[in-house]
């Protein structure tokens, strides 16, 4: 993931916190396994390669996180996350993303956006508790970049829906909508048939969800 941070291989991108915006810091290595029956993600590996430079010039040590969600279990390498504290909400985007979405973000995260390369990348930094949710709007992700992400977020408590049910209202009466992985879209070709149509909102805690879904609301 974030293929584009890995050829440029910028190595002085400094974090804002916590937060690479860029850099060779935003490239991993995703693996995600889902159910064929149901699409459920249940078991996911990233691996973070350039996570710390050597001082010395020694080159890069790497770090990895993985989470298992089957049935009743759920364990991570990650802990389990403790309750926001503070009301602000914390929410990353690509700096791409619609200028409406930010808009109607802003006011819930005190005037402040996070903005990072990579959507696995962006999923990780939930995961890590960094910030509350990462948004996109629009299908500009695919399967392979969430699938792994997303089964630790689940194994944690947390998920990955589809935006676009959410605020169309799809969800009121299915329950939330978590992404799928097992059906390609209809009518699309080669690797849009796996685009995530709808939009994400990555997320831990799922009264920081229903924030993000109401602030977005008749917005987008």
């Amino acid at each position: 993931d974030a293929t584009s941070q890995y050829i440029e291989g910028r190595e002085d991108v400094e974090a804002q916190d916590g937060l690479y915006p860029g850099g060779l810091q935003c490239a991993l290595v995703l693996i995600g396994v889902y159910l064929r029956a149901s699409g459920e993600p249940i078991m996911g590996v990233v691996s973070q390669p350039f996570a710390h430079k050597d001082p010395g010039g020694q080159g890069w040590r790497g770090q990895y996180f993985w989470g298992v969600s089957y049935g009743n279990l759920n364990v991570s390498s990650l802990p389990r996350p403790e309750a926001p504290s503070q009301e602000a909400l914390a929410v990353v985007l690509s700096s791409s993303e619609k200028e409406p979405v930010k808009q109607a973000l802003a006011p819930q995260c005190g005037g402040r956006l996070h903005y990072a390369s990579g959507a696995g990348y962006k999923i990780l930094c939930v995961a890590l508790g960094l910030v509350d949710a990462y948004v996109v709007s629009e299908g500009s992700t695919y399967k392979w970049d969430s699938c792994a992400p997303h089964a630790i977020l689940r194994a944690l408590g947390g998920g990955a829906v589809d935006l676009g049910q959410c605020l169309s209202g799809l969800a009121e009466h299915g329950g939330r909508p978590e992404l799928k992985y097992h059906l390609p879209r209809a009518g699309c070709q080669g690797a849009e048939r796996w685009a995530n149509e709808g939009g994400i909102v990555a997320f831990l805690d799922p009264t920081r969800l229903k924030r993000v879904i109401s602030a977005l609301l008749g917005k987008v």
